[in-house]
């Protein structure tokens, strides 16, 4: 018998679970798979192999959030992180850094009072990463302190993005001539401690639910500006200077704000001593907003309608030759609507008109019942559109439609939306009975009648062209 000889060890074949596929990947999709990681997260890998060790300093984005805080469980701790990282990113080569982003909120670890005593060491974040070059920086704080940005203008070469969260910014911070590159700028819940705004970069600049300051107005100076967003900023309404590139603007007026007449008028009293109406230090010759925005393409102009502004600008304002969509809310519908009547006259390419009427809009006292244009008009031959967003169908309702139908606007191209309901009304022309219509005139009164009934689920309109003349129009709206 042959002697017994040991059998070969087996080569033991590594398990899935065992192949580094990961380390595998090409290098920049393992910089992006970095990106996307908090910071320190994106640190530990490091120890996971030699190849790993120095790889995330070679990221071309880096976010700190508070994933950082309950890692470290303490502040110090996670303030020398940071202050730790952006050094060592600091010496690393090649590409600048693309984004850098700062989300920390208050928690168990971050307080206020931390944030408070300490906000110089955050705010200084922002420099330390522009010496990154970085192209795109956010720094959103969400702590119920707001912080105070040091006295120190913004320079980079490289910054094309800047986006702000409750910060206090000034006058040095706000001059952009250090950052020829910025295009975009996002301030939200923040405080313009500033008599000026300027950059000859800015493209695209939105400011959300900001203040401003109430004892005078903001200038603010972007003249190569493409489209413009204050969405319920509070204080006096900035100062507009000239933005002859400007496509898309979207003013929304807050609740806050001194612009008011303390006699509690829809326009200026003419008391000098009145600070609502004279207590800032703007241009009265040449208007604050309305002058700026004459060349934009599409408009929102939104405001409660004790806000005088918009309708004093309007004094000092031309034609809207390029306009194409608008959107009126709130303070037009003062004044026996003669914004709107202004609107269809000066705006010759309007294409969709929208106008918001708000739950709670009055209609001033003595008013009633002569809303009409100031003289026979014709809106623009591009109208297709016009919407009308109210929460019931009710007198304003009516002396609108009135109105629109003396510019030539076809009813068939307007449409009521109900904020309470599904869908929309449309008009469709009915048959309509004259004596029955001098019928119904007769028990109209002195108001402009808006007469509701009941038809087979929908509803007659009954819109009278002048009460000299029996004549009237019958439109059956149509829920669609």
């Amino acid at each position: 018998m042959p002697p017994l000889k040991r059998p070969k060890k087996e080569e033991e074949i590594p398990t899935a679970s065992k192949v580094d596929r990961i380390s595998d990947l090409p290098e920049d999709v393992l910089h992006h798979l970095l990106s996307l990681m908090p910071a320190h997260d994106a640190v530990r890998t490091g120890v996971l192999a030699h190849t790993w060790r120095h790889l995330w300093m070679s990221v071309p984005a880096i976010r700190f959030t508070n994933a950082e805080s309950y890692s470290f469980g303490c502040a110090n701790r996670l303030i020398r992180f940071v202050d730790r990282v952006l050094l060592l990113l600091s010496r690393r080569q090649g590409a600048p850094l693309h984004s850098c982003e700062f989300h920390l909120e208050e928690d168990e670890v971050l307080s206020n009072g931390y944030l408070a005593a300490n906000e110089g060491r955050f705010s200084r974040w922002i420099w330390r990463a522009l010496r990154l070059r970085v192209r795109v920086l956010r720094f959103h704080l969400g702590f119920d302190h707001i912080i105070s940005l040091p006295d120190m203008p913004l320079l980079s070469d490289h910054l094309t993005t800047l986006e702000l969260l409750f910060v206090t910014a000034n006058e040095s911070v706000l001059d952009f001539s250090g950052c020829p590159t910025l295009v975009h700028l996002i301030m939200e819940l923040c405080y313009i401690n500033s008599a000026n705004i300027s950059s000859s970069s800015l493209k695209h600049f939105q400011m959300i639910r900001g203040t401003f300051q109430d004892n005078h107005r903001t200038r603010v100076s972007l003249p190569n500006l493409v489209s413009l967003e204050l969405d319920e900023v509070n204080g006096r309404i900035p100062l507009l200077e000239s933005m002859p590139s400007l496509e898309t603007a979207i003013v929304r007026i807050g609740d806050d704000h001194p612009d008011t007449c303390e006699k509690g008028g829809y326009s200026e009293c003419g008391d000098d001593s009145c600070e609502g109406c004279h207590g800032s230090d703007d241009d009265r010759t040449h208007g604050v907003l309305l002058r700026t925005l004459l060349r934009a393409t599409n408009l929102e102009l939104s405001a409660d309608p004790d806000m005088f502004v918009f309708k004093r600008d309007l004094k000092w304002c031309s034609t809207f030759t390029k306009l194409k969509t608008l959107v009126l809310s709130g303070w037009f519908l003062i004044d026996d609507l003669r914004a709107l009547t202004w609107f269809l006259q000066r705006s010759p390419v309007l294409e969709k008109l929208t106008l918001q009427i708000s739950k709670l809009h009055k209609i001033p006292e003595g008013t009633a019942g002569r809303y009409a244009p100031i003289e026979k008009s014709v809106a623009s031959d591009h109208l297709e559109l016009v919407e009308i967003k109210c929460w019931k169908v009710d007198e304003m309702v009516g002396a609108i439609l009135k109105i629109l139908n003396d510019s030539r606007i076809p009813l068939e191209k307007i449409q009521i939306h109900k904020y309470s309901s599904f869908g929309c009304f449309k008009f469709v022309c009915t048959d309509f009975n004259p004596d029955e219509g001098k019928k119904n005139q007769d028990g109209c009164g002195d108001n402009f009648p808006v007469m509701l009934g009941h038809a087979q689920g929908a509803v007659e309109i009954y819109l009278f062209e002048d009460r000299r003349f029996w004549y009237s129009f019958v439109w059956l709206l149509l829920i669609v």
